[in-house]
């Protein structure tokens, strides 16, 4: 299955909460369940999250989910953990996760019951995409108050290398197709980021490779069953989908594609 959405389509789902420590955190819901409910206090890290995660049953599948999160200047995501493997990609501002100072255009990935953060924007505020394969509906389990909600097992946590964009002249000249893989491991956990020229064409890394991909357009736009996708649009193409075929818009378009492993465990 194929989910799609743009920016503008998703934006009348916008909303803030405050942070326990000033400012504001607002979230765009895309597709997918909503990834907490709107009255929980899944960014109090005082409060025990009042949410439970049931696993899927056997051969259950669930939807995948990708909202866009903007953390005001001192509005901190406290260290947490979420049940199922996730990517974040930071797509404007700055800031640092945990230890790690990043900017746009980069992308990390947290395995289920990895704990991770904190979160902190830099003056100018914090905006990055949580993107999921698998839907958990029950909000950030802060630590160290959840941490005997953590399925005992493999933690796993991998920061990629930056992605930069290329500029609108650079894209707009740009003559060939290309794809640059920016990480790839054994069980198919990989970011690539595909270059495509004004009105031209690519094939996306084969899903099944991995257990999916999520997608983000990183500059420019795209087409897609008849509609144009521009900046900040999300995809999500599962694993038993066919290899993507991608066109640029009439400036051409950047696609970021991150592929989830087929087993962290």
């Amino acid at each position: 299955m194929i989910y799609a959405n743009a920016l503008a389509l998703a934006a009348p789902t916008r909303f803030a909460r405050n942070a326990p420590g000033g400012g504001r955190i607002w979230r765009t819901d895309y597709f997918g369940p909503p990834p907490s409910p709107k009255s929980s206090n899944s960014v109090d890290p005082n409060a025990m999250n009042a949410e439970v995660f049931t696993p899927p049953a056997p051969g259950e599948i669930r939807p995948p989910q990708a909202f866009l999160v903007e953390q005001e200047p001192n509005a901190i995501v406290h260290p947490h953990f979420h049940f199922v493997d996730q990517f974040q990609v930071v797509v404007d501002g700055g800031g640092r996760i945990g230890r790690h100072d990043v900017g746009p255009i980069m992308a990390h990935f947290a395995g289920a019951c990895t704990g991770y953060g904190p979160i902190t924007p830099g003056d100018g505020g914090l905006k990055y995409f949580t993107l999921r394969a698998s839907a958990d509906s029950t909000g950030a389990h802060f630590l160290p108050a959840a941490r005997e909600r953590m399925v005992k097992g493999p933690k796993r946590y991998v920061l990629a290398d930056p992605i930069l964009p290329s500029s609108a002249a650079a894209l707009a000249a740009r003559r060939d197709a290309v794809s640059e893989t920016v990480l790839a491991e054994e069980d198919g956990l990989g970011i690539f980021m595909l270059r495509i020229p004004p009105n031209g064409r690519i094939t996306a890394p084969d899903p099944a490779t991995g257990a999916g991909q999520s997608m983000i357009v990183a500059a420019g736009s795209i087409l897609h069953e008849g509609k144009t996708l521009d900046r900040l649009a999300a995809l999500f193409v599962s694993a038993d989908e066919k290899a993507l075929d991608i066109t640029a818009g009439a400036a051409g378009g950047e696609v970021l594609v991150l592929q989830y492993p087929r087993s962290t465990h």
